[in-house]
C-alpha cells in the first residue's frame, strides 16, 4: 500500500517536472523586434565587493549598445572596503559609468531595495536592467535583452550561471540552472513567479506604476516584490527566454556558511509566494518527504524505482538549458546536486519559518 502512493506521488512530480519543461519551450517562442534599440540604464548595487566590483565593470564596459544610448549606474551601498575606490578608478575613463552612494531610508526602503531604488531615482533610461556586483555579463546582454520587450512586455529575464572550479559550486550551478528554468517555465505557461534580480530588466514605465520601492512591500527578496508588484499593478507581462546571449556569469557561495544564509534569505522570502508557486514548491517537497519516510518501511523495489523517476525527471529537467547554454560538462556534478538538492528542499520550509533574522552583505534584515 505504501509503496503504491509512493510511486503515485512521484509519477504526480515526474508529471509536473514535463509540464513545467514544456513551458521552457513555450518561453522561448515569442516574437522579437531585432531593432528596438531604447535607452538603457544598467543598475548594480555594490556593498563590500572589493574583490569582483572590478571584474563586473570590465564586462559592462565592453556591452556591443551604442553609448548613447546607455548609462551605468554603480550604487555603493555603504561598502567599508576598498569598493568605491575601485570603481572610481574606471570613472574617468568611461563617460557612461557613474558612481552615487546611498542614504539611509526607511519603511520599505531598506536593504538592497534602497540602493536599487535610488540607482533607478539616478538614472533615466527607458529600460532598466539590473546585475549584481559579483557577475559579469556578456557584450551581447543588452541587444539580445531588448529584442523581447513589446508593447505588452514590462520584464524580461535571462539566466546565470555559476563558475564551478570544485563539487561545492558544481552543485550549486545546477541548483541555479534548475531554480531559473522553474522561472522560465513558468512565465512561458502563463502562471510567473519571479524573475531572480542579478539577471533582470524592466520598463521604467512599470515600475513608476508600482509606485516603486518606496510603495512595494519590503521584503528581503526584492527581486521577486518588484516583479510581482509589476505583474499585479500593472498592465504588463513576463518574458523569461533560454537564450545563450543573455546569460550572465556569477561566483558561487564559497563557504556552506554562505550558502546557508543565501538558501535561508530566499526561503523566508518565499514566504509571500503566490498561491499557485507555493502548489508549485509543494508538489516537489511532498514527493521528496514521502521519499524520504518510506526509505524503510517499502519494499526495496517500489523505493528504488521512485527514486530513480524523480532523479530522471529533474535530470530531463536540466538537460534543455544545459544544452542550450553548452553547458553539459555541469552534468559531472549531478550525483552532488540530487543529494544536496533533497536536503534542502525538505529541510527549507522550516527553516524559514522558524528563523526569519535575515542577514545580507552583515546587515539584518525582515
Amino acid at each position: 500500500m505504501l509503496t503504491s502512493i509512493l510511486i503515485i506521488i512521484t509519477v504526480i512530480y515526474l508529471i509536473e517536472l514535463l509540464y513545467l519543461l514544456t513551458g521552457i519551450y513555450k518561453a522561448d517562442r515569442v516574437p522579437q523586434d531585432e531593432k528596438y534599440e531604447p535607452t538603457v540604464s544598467v543598475i548594480v548595487a555594490a556593498r563590500n565587493e572589493e574583490h569582483f566590483i572590478g571584474d563586473c565593470i570590465n564586462s559592462l564596459i565592453k556591452l556591443d549598445y551604442p553609448p548613447d544610448k546607455l548609462e551605468i549606474v554603480i550604487v555603493n551601498d555603504g561598502s567599508t572596503d576598498k569598493t568605491p575606490e575601485i570603481i572610481r578608478s574606471y570613472l574617468n575613463n568611461h563617460s557612461s559609468l557613474k558612481l552615487i552612494s546611498t542614504s539611509q531610508r526607511d519603511g520599505n526602503l531598506r536593504g538592497k531595495a534602497n540602493a536599487i531604488d535610488q540607482g533607478i531615482e539616478a538614472s533615466s533610461g527607458e529600460i532598466i536592467m539590473f546585475t549584481d556586483a559579483d557577475c559579469r555579463v556578456p557584450p551581447s546582454w543588452i541587444r539580445a535583452t531588448v529584442k523581447y520587450f513589446d508593447p505588452q512586455t514590462g520584464i524580461v529575464g535571462g539566466f546565470t550561471l555559476l563558475d564551478a572550479k570544485r563539487s561545492f559550486d558544481g552543485m550549486q550551478a545546477l541548483d541555479w540552472i534548475f531554480l531559473f528554468g522553474l522561472a522560465s517555465a513558468t512565465t512561458g505557461l502563463n502562471i510567473p513567479l519571479t524573475v531572480i534580480g542579478n539577471n533582470l530588466s524592466i520598463r521604467r514605465i512599470a515600475y513608476k506604476e508600482t509606485g516603486g520601492f518606496q510603495a512595494i512591500p519590503f521584503s528581503v527578496t526584492e527581486d521577486y516584490a518588484l516583479v510581482q508588484s509589476i505583474l499585479q499593478k500593472t498592465r504588463y507581462q513576463v518574458r523569461f527566454p533560454v537564450d545563450p546571449k543573455t546569460v550572465v556569469n556569477s561566483i558561487a557561495c564559497q563557504s556552506w556558511n554562505q550558502l546557508y544564509r543565501q538558501k535561508q534569505r530566499w526561503g523566508v522570502g518565499g514566504l509571500d509566494m503566490i498561491p499557485r508557486g507555493l502548489v508549485i514548491m509543494g508538489i516537489g517537497w511532498i514527493a521528496k518527504l514521502s521519499l524520504l519516510l518510506t526509505l524503510f518501511i517499502t519494499g526495496i523495489h517500489g523505493w528504488t524505482a521512485a527514486f530513480l523517476l524523480m532523479i530522471c525527471g529533474e535530470l530531463i529537467f536540466l538537460l534543455r538549458p544545459l544544452k542550450l547554454f553548452k553547458s553539459m560538462g555541469y552534468l559531472r556534478y549531478f550525483p552532488q546536486f540530487i543529494l544536496f538538492f533533497f536536503v534542502y528542499v525538505l529541510i527549507l520550509p522550516v527553516i524559514a519559518y522558524t528563523s526569519k533574522k535575515v542577514i545580507w552583505k552583515e546587515r539584518h534584515l525582515k
